[in-house]
């Protein structure tokens, strides 16, 4: 069966976060980001630039608010709150300190506190654990939500603690619900792509972002991840590529060189917050959480220490999240109604597809559609559940309808090619799949689509770039070693696939496919005995696997064990049956041993 993937779905310590937003003021770091925490003066002191540490500001402006519209009411107020203690791929799962999805419910509440955020509940999104897949997060930041509800004259918070890790390629990752560690960059979301989505999608220019992550240990995965040890190394990232300008803060629960080991920044902070009936200037609230949080997380082990950074590029009045807004009370957008209608819907859907309930799932990406026909997700995922039921036809259109709605999703044009494969349109298929690379040059499982494709086309150079590529962006994944070894073998360079079917042994050494891509090295190499040997550890691995013991009797053979050779052709025989296509020839070589 055709294979979809519905991917849906970021670990940097966000201690190293802070790094992206560097470039956002006009002075460089100072020795007083990493010294004690210490109490912040107001911004609204004209000599308060000299007394803040910890805080970095750009250029303060007068107060006077007939320049420049600095100063203006906050129309509305608009939230997104993201935390995910849950994953899919269990080797995220943080420690108990490190409930984020709690903290994000905390922070919720206090948002939606008459007494604390003063947000309208209507206007904040929360999503947590499997709600907080990577398409509900960039569609909810992005012009559906927030792009499309608040205005310039509106504030907008956006909460995220989740588990991150720093990559090779010097970016940032956070991880959804189905963040995938094989393919990270495929399913995890890049810092640098949700601050290119603030930027473009909000049209306000008040935004507060809130970071808090906690280490969960897969960057010791090296699956495309850096090492966080030691914790005082630093990562190079482009902060030119993440600058949104004036009117935003960022707050981050740990330095640069630092791991965020426990929520203590979000819950310091809630409570900060909440002073003075919930009308505290963030800069006193953010100094109280800051302090108390580095001597909370230093008081046991000073390893774990955490000192919260704040980066800002305000101007003007010092910013107060829970000033009442001059528009206590206003409709929703219609646009913004239709899609958290359909957004119902549609979570009610994945979760119905989750259990494998396809019917139910169906009934309900439909009422989506419904609400809002320009639903992407709903269209591609529909299209993928019909695709389950062997609807290819019904398939293509729905996903031929979640292109025209986003065409920049990599995941739909992979989707949309596997299904035209299927219905014989191989020209448009490989279209399709250069436009996902187009896209996400870095999503290993469109490399291994066109690395396939030009294979069976006889491009074998071409099937080779694309698996090094992916070779290059995961070294420590012993399959794609092993891929690689077999298209260099198809493309005659024999040295080159033995080395990397070696490697491939050497990462995953109970590995029974390593080894027996290593034996068909060593015998187009000429070494027979050795890949006897190899194929030898393959079967003591996987016993039951036919593959392994038709290899094994070939190279016997090769090597005049006569009876070896035979006993593992029957084993062969035994476990494949008559319907694997070399059984036929393997009772041919069996009757033939056993007259010689």
């Amino acid at each position: 069966m055709l294979k979809l993937r519905i991917e849906r779905a970021a670990l940097l310590s966000f201690s190293t976060l802070l790094m992206l937003v560097n470039a956002f003021g006009n002075t460089s770091c100072s020795p007083a980001w990493c010294q004690e925490p210490t109490d912040l003066t107001s911004k609204t002191d004209p000599n308060a630039t000299a007394k803040l540490k910890g805080v970095e500001f750009t250029q303060i402006q007068d107060l006077n608010p007939t320049k420049s519209g600095t100063n203006r009411p906050i129309k509305q107020k608009w939230a997104v709150v993201i935390g995910t203690s849950k994953f899919k791929e269990g080797r995220l799962s943080p420690g108990k300190e490190d409930d984020m999805a709690q903290s994000a419910k905390e922070f919720y509440q206090y948002l939606i506190d008459p007494h604390g955020g003063r947000f309208d509940a209507n206007h904040v999104r929360l999503l947590l654990d499997a709600d907080a897949h990577k398409q509900n997060i960039t569609t909810a930041l992005g012009p559906s939500f927030l792009g499309n509800a608040a205005g310039k004259d509106d504030l907008v918070v956006v909460y995220i603690a989740t588990s991150s890790f720093p990559t090779t390629d010097g970016n940032t990752y956070l991880c959804s619900y189905d963040c995938a560690l094989d393919n990270i960059y495929g399913t995890c979301i890049s810092m640098q792509s949700l601050m290119s989505s603030l930027k473009e999608n909000v049209h306000s220019d008040r935004i507060l972002l809130v970071l808090q992550a906690g280490y969960s240990g897969a960057a010791n995965l090296n699956e495309g991840a850096k090492s966080l040890e030691p914790v005082k190394k630093q990562f190079n990232v482009d902060m030119e590529k993440v600058v949104l300008g004036n009117g935003f803060i960022i707050l981050s629960s740990s330095q640069a060189n630092e791991i965020t080991h426990s929520s203590a920044f979000s819950r310091n902070l809630i409570a900060a917050l909440k002073q003075e009936d919930g009308l505290i200037g963030l800069n006193k609230a953010f100094a109280i959480a800051r302090e108390k949080t580095a001597k909370e997380t230093g008081a046991a082990d000073a390893r774990k220490k955490q000192i919260p950074l704040m980066k800002s590029a305000w101007t003007g009045t010092e910013l107060v999240v829970g000033a009442p807004p001059a528009e206590r009370v206003a409709n929703l957008p219609a646009s913004v109604t239709s899609f958290l209608s359909a957004e119902g819907a549609y979570l009610k859907a994945s979760k119905a597809m989750a259990e494998g309930k396809i019917e139910d799932a169906l009934a309900q990406y439909k009422l989506a559609i419904v609400a809002d026909p320009k639903y992407a997700d709903a269209l591609a995922d529909y299209g993928t559940a019909l695709a389950l039921k062997g609807d290819w036809k019904g398939a293509a259109d729905l996903q031929k309808r979640a292109i025209a709605a986003n065409p920049n999703d990599a995941l739909y044009h992979l989707n949309y090619a596997r299904i035209l494969e299927k219905l014989g349109d191989a020209e448009n298929s490989l279209r399709e799949l250069n436009q996902a690379y187009t896209i996400n040059p870095k999503d290993t499982t469109v490399l291994m689509a066109l690395s396939k494709k030009a294979m069976s086309s006889g491009q074998l150079k071409e099937s080779v770039r694309f698996l090094e590529e992916a070779v290059d962006l995961y070294p420590a994944r012993a399959d794609l070693r092993e891929r690689l070894s077999y298209g260099l073998m198809k493309s005659g360079e024999v040295d080159q696939s033995a080395a990397q079917a070696k490697e491939a042994v050497r990462l995953d050494p109970k590995s029974a496919s390593a080894r027996t891509t290593l034996g068909s090295a060593l015998m187009v190499q000429g070494y027979v005995v050795p890949a006897c040997n190899s194929y030898k550890e393959a079967v003591k691995l996987a016993p039951n696997d036919p593959n392994a013991h038709f290899l094994l009797s070939n190279s016997l053979e090769k090597s005049g064990e006569k009876e070896e050779a035979i006993s593992e052709l029957e084993t062969f025989l035994k476990l494949a049956g008559d319907t694997d296509p070399r059984a036929g020839q393997a009772k041919q070589r069996l009757e033939k041993l056993k007259t010689q």
